[in-house]
């Protein structure tokens, strides 16, 4: 297998020189990751297919699980099957783990092209969709829509109108994976040594377009619920699979809940019109409410602008601010105080007469 396959560049070269001369007495040689288990990896490196572990000091080293390989990153392995070191990733498609902790999660790591999947029926959703794009362009990838299932008749221009200024910029293809129509949309993306993710919801036929890339039955798919045109979970794991054309595809599992992850965040990529409206307010700091020569309300009130996507524009900024109080230094050592208090209370407990109970 040729590292070329894989997406190997020169620039990811002279990253191994590096690592090599900080790792002089071990000889390095580079693999990708298709696979995260918890604890190991499924590699592809240029003898084939192999599992690995991080060392104990990378382990260790690791500031949060953004230091640590994710699905698409190139690491640098020992011949004890060890990872010694985690590739400079160019992009990365990053979310706010689900849950109350709040922790970044890698979905997919040196993409070139995301594809983010929606379907033809009820599952099309404007806000989503803007949601998809912010955390795909702020994490350095190209945003691509792929709307799927086009053979359910729906009035797909319709669709692409509820969008508005969204749509400003942003590519869209039209595919029916079921039917293998539309292909030819998407395949100036699909080109060898590119890596592109598949990111969606559950039930909006990935595994069939997975399937259709491959050109065989690889994915397992299952129908979605008639009444509200949900689907289930078919992908339980995320995985980097080689096309046959010599792209890299990730497929990732339906995400539920897409947070934007915070330390770094910028909406104005996926905001282009909005930011672009505020150069010209006459203050600074404006904030669109109420304030006098405000541009992003006169924009409103010649429609210009649709009012939805201005307040989904608003709760995505005050999601990223309240992530990034939370995440202050501050913010994390009073969850440990609190953490250390409540333990103290339960050993209290048990120590009393009555054991707790």
């Amino acid at each position: 297998m040729s590292l070329s396959s894989l997406g190997w560049s020169d620039g990811l070269q002279r990253e191994l020189e590096r690592l090599r001369a900080q790792h002089p007495d071990v000889p390095l040689s580079p693999a990708r990751v298709i696979v995260e288990h918890r604890g190991a990896y499924d590699l592809l490196s240029a003898t084939g297919p192999c599992n690995a572990e991080l060392t104990g000091k990378l382990r260790h080293e690791a500031r949060d699980r953004r230091d640590l390989p994710a699905v698409g990153d190139w690491v640098a392995l020992a011949p004890d099957g060890r990872i010694e070191a985690v590739f400079a990733r160019k992009s990365a498609f990053i979310r706010k783990a689900a849950g109350a902790r709040t922790e970044p999660q890698v979905i997919a790591a040196n993409i070139d092209v995301v594809f983010i999947v929606t379907s033809a029926n009820a599952d099309f959703n404007p806000r989503r969709i803007e949601r998809y794009v912010a955390a795909v362009t702020d994490g350095g990838a190209l945003p691509v829509l792929v709307i799927n299932k086009t053979d359910l008749g729906e009035d797909i221009d319709a669709l692409l109108g509820s969008l508005g200024s969204a749509l400003s910029g942003l590519t869209v293809a039209r595919v029916s994976a079921l039917e293998r129509r539309g292909l030819d949309q998407i395949a100036a993306h699909v080109q060898p040594g590119a890596t592109i993710a598949l990111v969606g919801s559950s039930g909006v036929g990935k595994s069939t377009l997975v399937n259709w890339l491959l050109d065989r039955d690889a994915q397992v798919t299952a129908e979605i619920r008639e009444h509200d045109a949900r689907g289930r979970h078919t992908t339980t794991h995320r995985e980097l699979i080689l096309l046959p054309d010599g792209a890299a595809l990730i497929d990732t599992p339906g995400i539920r809940e897409l947070a934007l992850w915070s330390d770094e965040a910028d909406l104005g990529d996926a905001f282009t019109d909005i930011e672009a409206l505020a150069q010209s307010c006459r203050f600074v700091d404006c904030q669109h409410q109420g304030q006098p020569g405000c541009a992003v309300e006169r924009a409103l009130g010649s429609g210009l602008l649709d009012p939805l996507r201005l307040e989904h524009y608003g709760k995505l900024q005050r999601e990223l601010a309240h992530q990034r109080d939370r995440n202050t230094p501050a913010a994390r050592q009073a969850v440990k105080q609190f953490g250390r208090a409540r333990s103290r209370a339960v050993r209290a407990m048990k120590r009393g007469p009555s054991g707790g109970k």
